[in-house]
């Protein structure tokens, strides 16, 4: 009886030592899994903080750059515009936000440091423009600014803004990459809870207790991350907004075209239903001047014969206007043929950029009064005429007009009345000339006119008569009648000259022989002949 009991004790002691050998063992186990699991969390938290550091410092200062060169554009376009301490607070401060932007760029982003390099030189480059258009502007030399704007300011801002659109999609496309990590991660850790808790119900109670209390930390760290990346998406899509940018998916395979609500609020629309939901709807919203153009890049990327798409067109709005945009995309998958599978990108609304261009380039190459072509555009424009003249072996002429009698008019009525006549004379010369010719004022009451393709000099007599007869005609303007004349000198290309300076010289001093016999009337320089209009 007594060696039952100890054996019993015995057989007691050894299946309650090897049950305490398994759940010791199990626990272990289980704590391992759970230490395994939560380093795995933690490493997915730090990789999500320096893209988020990254990608916040990228937008804030993508929407700085964006509200620095609207306020250029403002200063630069406005006439009459005063600049006064504020407005330069405001863009020394916003230059101050951008580098501070830029700064934590560079000690965050590993992705490419070539391109914060980059950003990091135009950054100083538009800052030098900038500061040197304020002082050109403040010193009141307006078209030296329009001129800087123009030939050095626009094409720093483009390139800026095209590596920045690199590094939003660089930084956009590593978060999207997070996202999926962290969700593959969560699946896994889901699919291993579950097998915990069919070999510990089995075994301890405790052990899956501790799992499971250990299981929820894990996931409520998860959760946290999600929101964490939610709220940087949300923040993505408001900086976005502010800058008018807009975002879009295309798959290839099926034509299938997602479109963010902020695209649809570019141009207006109202409802999802109304923007375009496939790749063919969209082609045809894109201005039909534009659409073979923008369609070969998206080709050519599509097979892989460029790095990027990227094409400014116009675009089909929903009021019946089109609109300026800029389409910036890059493919995200590829066949194994290097085929595009999937393409994914931003657009951007530039209506009101190519607008001040067009005022600036305007304001650079036109006469402010009469709207025709200043001395600047007029010697592009008879480069050009030369070079086309050479190549057909056809010749150009060149009459220098010069009104007679106009000084009479501004000391009789005024300089409104002066203007308004100037005004009339650059119409009625539009009126005696074809289409494919150029009239330019180069002066105060003298105009240059182009007259390309003639077969002989006795041509441009042709014209030279229409224009002094259209502008023998009384001028009524303001309630006044006022009566000038026109004396022009005739030179001919390559008669005269095949030079540029000398072609203009020889017109100028034909037209004071035509002053000299009496005005009203035009003389040839090679061949002097007084061709007067009664």
């Amino acid at each position: 009886m007594i060696q039952q009991k100890a054996d019993q004790q015995k057989i007691s002691f050894l299946v309650i030592t090897e049950l305490g050998l398994i759940l010791f063992a199990m626990i272990g186990f289980s704590f391992a899994v759970v230490y395994s699991m939560a380093n795995l969390q933690a490493n997915i938290q730090s990789a999500y903080l320096h893209p988020t550091v990254v990608n916040n410092a990228v937008l804030e200062a993508y929407t700085n750059l964006s509200h620095l060169h609207n306020h250029m554009l403002q200063i630069v376009s406005s006439k009459g515009l005063n600049l006064d301490d504020d407005m330069d607070d405001a863009l020394f401060d916003l230059d101050k936000n951008l580098r501070n932007n830029f700064k934590t760029i560079k000690s965050e982003f590993t992705g490419d440091t070539e391109k914060t390099q980059k950003v990091d030189r135009l950054l100083n480059d538009w800052t030098n423009i900038r500061l040197q258009m304020i002082d050109l502007i403040r010193h009141d030399h307006r078209d030296q600014a329009f001129k800087l704007a123009t030939n050095g300011g626009i094409q720093i801002y483009r390139q800026l803004e095209g590596t920045m659109g690199q590094i939003v999609s660089s930084s956009q496309k590593h978060t999207d990459t997070l996202i999926v990590e962290a969700n593959e991660n969560s699946a896994r850790i889901i699919h291993l809870v579950w097998w915990l808790l069919g070999g510990f119900i089995l075994t301890s109670i405790i052990s899956g207790v501790l799992v499971i209390r250990k299981i929820s930390s894990i996931l409520a760290h998860s959760r946290q991350a999600d929101q964490k990346l939610y709220e940087s998406e949300e923040r993505m899509k408001l900086a976005l907004s502010g800058a008018e940018v807009g975002t879009w998916d295309l798959d290839i395979i099926t034509g299938k075209l997602d479109l963010d609500s902020q695209w649809g609020g570019i141009l207006n629309y109202i409802s999802e239903d109304e923007k375009p939901s496939t790749y063919s709807e969209w082609v045809l919203l894109v201005h039909a001047s534009d659409r073979d153009r923008v369609l070969k890049t998206m080709q050519d990327h599509v097979e892989g014969l460029s790095f990027e798409y990227k094409a400014e067109y116009r675009i089909h709005a929903r009021t019946g206007k089109y609109r300026w945009v800029i389409g910036h995309g890059k493919a995200v998958q590829r066949d194994q043929n290097g085929k595009a599978l999937r393409v994914v990108g931003i657009t951007r609304d530039i209506t009101l950029q190519k607008e001040a261009e067009k005022t600036i380039w305007k304001l650079a190459h036109t006469d402010s009064l009469t709207g025709l072509p200043n001395r600047a555009l007029f010697y592009d424009r008879l480069g050009q005429s030369i070079a086309q003249s050479k190549r057909q072996g056809k010749k150009l002429a060149l009459l220098f007009i010069d009104l007679d009698d106009f000084k009479l008019v501004n000391d009789k009525f005024g300089h409104d009345t002066g203007d308004a006549v100037l005004q009339e004379v650059a119409e009625r010369m539009r009126q005696a000339i074809r289409n494919e010719n150029t009239v330019a004022r180069t002066g105060g009451d003298e105009f240059i006119l182009i007259l390309t393709d003639i077969e002989s000099a006795e041509n441009a007599a042709v014209v030279a008569k229409k224009i002094i007869l259209s502008l023998s005609d009384p001028f009524v303007v303001h309630e006044h009648t006022c009566q000038i004349g026109s004396s022009i000198g005739i030179s001919v290309f390559p008669d005269d000259s095949e030079e540029i300076e000398k072609l203009v010289t020889d017109a100028d001093n034909a037209m004071y022989k035509a002053k000299v016999a009496g005005k009203n009337n035009y003389q040839f320089f090679t061949t002097p002949r007084d061709r007067s209009v009664n």
